[in-house]
């Protein structure tokens, strides 16, 4: 009867042990892959005796996802106000507009600190453009504008699986005195229809740490 016993504790004392290589291997793969992709956060699931949900990492910058991705491809629109002066929709000297950043991160189960930097391009038709401030989710009760400059960036916390943050940036064709252009090139750009406004604006994302 020892002897029985012996051996069956001995086998599962075996099973037991290849249970659990078993298992640490499963562990060590997922964990591989998970460093291994670029974002390095993304839904799994390790079945075993324990169940490990590894959090979402998919972020929406204006309904475009981000993942995998150095450059997106949807176009920002910007508004231009009207004023006395011109119409709705108009860029003409003294115009001011502005455009929304909006990130989608309900399938972002972290909390995050995002970075955004603008660059007015060297080569825009209207090298008077600039930015001048921002708002973090503008509403009614929330209309005060942050003075901003190329020279900063836009940094802030998002709370994880937050439906929508908007970020909206204000710019506008400078034309006062000490402006670059003159009447004659701003007549130039109103008239070439080749001319373009280029603003690049760039985000970094990245997991807050306690």
């Amino acid at each position: 009867m020892k002897v029985g016993n012996s051996m069956k504790n001995e086998n599962n004392t075996k099973k037991d042990l290849r249970f659990i290589i078993i298992f640490v291997v499963i562990i060590c793969l997922s964990f591989t892959y998970l460093f291994q992709t670029s974002l390095a956060k993304y839904r799994k699931q390790v079945s075993g005796n324990v169940n490990l949900e590894i959090a979402k990492w998919n972020i929406k910058i204006n309904d475009e996802a981000v993942e995998n991705k150095s450059v997106l491809t949807n176009d920002i629109v910007p508004i231009f106000e009207g004023n006395e002066y011109t119409k709705d929709s108009v860029l003409a000297p003294g115009s001011k507009g502005h455009c929304d950043i909006i990130i989608d991160s309900t399938d972002v189960d972290v909390d995050f600190t995002y970075e955004i930097s603008l660059v007015v391009d060297e080569n825009n038709a209207v090298s008077d453009l600039k930015t001048t401030g921002y708002i973090i989710n503008p509403s009614d009760t929330n209309q005060t504008i942050i003075d901003y400059t190329n020279q900063t960036s836009i940094t802030g916390t998002i709370i994880h699986n937050t439906p929508s943050t908007i970020i909206r940036l204000y710019f506008e064709w400078y034309d006062e005195a000490d402006n670059e252009m003159n009447n004659q090139k701003d007549t130039e750009v109103a008239i070439d229809e080749n001319s373009k406004i280029i603003i690049s604006a760039s985000a970094r994302f990245s997991q807050k740490k306690a």
